[in-house]
């Protein structure tokens, strides 16, 4: 990892424990930067930002040209903050982030594009998100859906659609407090 993007991270992290923004931990984003290192990630798909330090550690996995990541966030706030962090990060020729809803946004996407796509968004619409990312992602590559566990109430309707797509997934506790669902699109 570039260590000018390791001391951001590490900056940017001070600063959102301090204001409480929802960000991934440390070990989640550990095992998120392996997987987009290990697959050979090159386009990326995230579902809601924060303010970009999930997006900033898969940035820091993807060293040589010819690679892009697409963020969503819904929140102005959060997006602006995402927005000043591009820069600090030195990315934004490699970023796109989109202010709006990403149910909205997600349809104009190009189809089968994403190599790997990381929702984090909205919990209770995490079913919406995924049908429809599940176009814009190219077969044989990973989708990672966050806190699915400890949001599961919210996320009824996602575990539905799986079973009845028979969507093969697997849920993976990487810490404590954080479960993710790894699908490796078919």
């Amino acid at each position: 990892m570039n260590n000018k993007i390791k001391e951001f991270l590490k900056e940017l992290r001070v600063f959102w424990v301090a204001n409480d923004v929802p960000n991934i931990t440390d070990e989640n984003a550990e095992f998120l930067q392996w997987i987009v290192r290990d697959i050979g990630a090159k386009n990326i798909l995230e579902i809601g930002t924060a303010n970009w330090y999930s997006t900033i550690c898969f940035a820091s996995e993807l060293t040589d040209t010819g690679w892009h990541i697409t963020s969503i966030e819904f929140s102005i706030l959060s997006h602006n903050q995402a927005k000043a962090n591009i820069i600090e990060a030195w990315v934004e020729s490699y970023s796109t982030l989109i202010h709006g809803q990403a149910l909205d946004i997600i349809p104009t996407l190009e189809d089968d594009c994403y190599d790997f796509v990381f929702i984090d968004g909205m919990k209770r619409r995490s079913k919406d998100f995924l049908e429809l990312c599940w176009p814009k992602t190219k077969i044989g590559w990973t989708i990672i859906i966050d806190d699915v566990i400890k949001f599961k109430a919210k996320m009824v309707w996602l575990y539905e659609y799986l079973e009845e797509k028979w969507i093969e997934y697997e849920v993976l506790q990487i810490d404590i407090d954080d479960w993710i669902m790894r699908i490796i699109k078919k």
